[in-house]
């Protein structure tokens, strides 16, 4: 297929999100999107426990996708899952062969092999595919992912917008919720803003047993937030929250 190297629907960027659980401050996410020298792009997130969860549950969780524009839609080639520094040690590397549409698994125990479907996307560059879906302005959208050694939908619904509140300020955004099967107590919310180029700036998941894992915005680079943040009373009266220092 007519291969775009060229094509930058998104712009190189770093994201540093504020991650809490139970509303107390836990840890740190990073994601990073970057050109690599011959056109493909590299899609990474890093998770990482701070305080006094980094001993309770020290994991390390690092996700790297690469992928490729071709005809106007990511094509992921290799995705990569490690989770190290906690009880349970975790890895799982995928590569899409789109010439002989095999997805080859490998977590170290049993490597595997799927048939690929076109659009196959990791759970990681989806995200990217979502933002760059956005801008079409539909009530739902819908991925096949592989998951969990499967080949699974994620459909996501368009809720409403809505005004947060990031460590950065206030901002315009559109709530979306995935969808799961109805006898799910597991829950996935995202605020994505329009001006940051449908950028998630908050993401709200909560577990069966109720624990509620929420990130949120709090530094950016490679998007300009120029005039895009309202501040809170908090950045008016010059105070800023520890946790943002």
């Amino acid at each position: 297929m007519p291969l775009s190297l060229t094509a930058q629907e998104l712009p190189d960027f770093s994201a540093n999100y504020l991650v809490m659980l139970n509303g107390i401050q836990a840890g740190d996410l990073k994601q990073h999107l970057s050109t690599n020298v011959d056109g493909s792009r590299k899609f990474s997130s890093t998770t990482q426990a701070q305080g006094i969860f980094a001993f309770f549950k020290p994991d390390l969780i690092e996700e790297t996708s690469t992928w490729l524009m071709v005809n106007n839609k990511i094509q992921p080639q290799h995705y990569l899952y490690q989770r190290s520094g906690g009880k349970k040690d975790k890895y799982l590397k995928l590569d899409f062969n789109w010439q002989s549409q095999q997805l080859h698994i490998d977590d170290k125990n049993y490597p595997w092999q799927l048939a690929l479907e076109p659009y196959t996307l990791d759970k990681l560059v989806y995200q990217l595919a979502l933002m760059m879906d956005l801008s079409k302005d539909k009530n739902q959208y819908n991925y096949r992912i592989a998951d969990g050694g499967k080949i699974k939908t994620y459909t996501i619904d368009f809720i409403d917008e809505e005004t947060v509140t990031t460590p950065l300020g206030k901002i315009k955004t559109i709530k979306l919720k995935r969808l799961r099967d109805e006898t799910s107590k597991r829950q996935t919310i995202l605020w994505c803003a329009p001006a940051l180029n449908f950028l998630p700036v908050k993401l709200e998941h909560t577990e069966k047993d109720g624990t509620v894992f929420t990130a949120s915005l709090r530094k950016l680079k490679g998007i300009s937030t120029a005039n895009i943040f309202t501040p809170t009373s908090e950045v008016k009266s010059g105070f800023i929250p520890t946790h943002i220092r």
